[in-house]
């Protein structure tokens, strides 16, 4: 709904985010790097199942200070599908734009029109959630070993591996059982685990940065 170009005046950083979580194959444009990074959150999280970028254009209706109505419209940057088939609305922006008054003003009366009108829940996300140490950097690793490198191989023996021991337990003990190492710079068995945990097959400790130690347990598809 709204045509991102290659350079703009504004304070931003136009790029492509590519995913397996919309309808299209397109990447996604997205307009900043905060809006980047979310994307990040939302794609190595399998509780959204399916996202769709600017997917409508909202008209709702402002009240003036003089007490007449004027018609406004939105687009949102994402619209996510989750797995308990609930529909959120979101909006990327950094807390400083949150915080005018000309957003704070609209920001309440956008959500009810979600609500009230679409039956869906609408949330902003700023550099505050995004940004939460140590997801973030564990969301950028899951990314630097997502699909599409997918190793069959891997996977097997890391299931098998699992199947042995049992949830919840640790990437190290799982690497140990799988009997896959890694050299230092390819790591097969955790490469399989992020895409098992992208699946939703199991899910990894995101309170601590990522190492041997950290917890595996059953995903929400398990």
């Amino acid at each position: 709904m709204r045509r991102i170009k290659a350079k703009s005046k504004r304070i931003s950083r136009p790029g492509r985010f590519a995913t397996t979580k919309t309808f299209s194959p397109d990447a996604i444009r997205t307009e900043s790097v905060l809006e980047m990074d979310g994307l990040g959150h939302i794609e190595t999280n399998a509780r959204y199942v399916r996202i769709a970028p600017q997917p409508h254009r909202l008209t709702f209706h402002v009240t003036e200070a003089d007490g007449k109505t004027r018609v406004a419209t939105y687009v949102p940057d994402l619209a996510v599908l989750t797995v308990d088939g609930n529909v959120v609305v979101l909006d990327f922006k950094w807390s400083w734009l949150r915080a005018l008054p000309e957003w704070a003003e609209i920001e309440p009366v956008i959500r009810d029109a979600y609500r009230i009108d679409h039956g869906a829940a609408f949330t902003v996300l700023t550099e505050e959630h995004i940004s939460i140490e140590p997801r973030r950097t564990n969301v950028a690793i899951m990314l630097l070993h997502r699909p599409p490198a997918e190793d069959p191989v891997a996977i097997a023996a890391v299931r098998g591996a699992i199947e042995r021991l049992g949830l919840p337990s640790t990437i190290g003990a799982i690497r140990e059982v799988s009997r896959l190492s890694t050299d230092g710079v390819s790591d097969p068995a955790f490469s399989a685990l992020v895409e098992l945990a992208m699946a939703g097959e199991v899910g990894l400790d995101m309170s601590r940065v990522f190492d041997d130690r950290t917890k595996v347990h059953a995903g929400v598809f398990a």
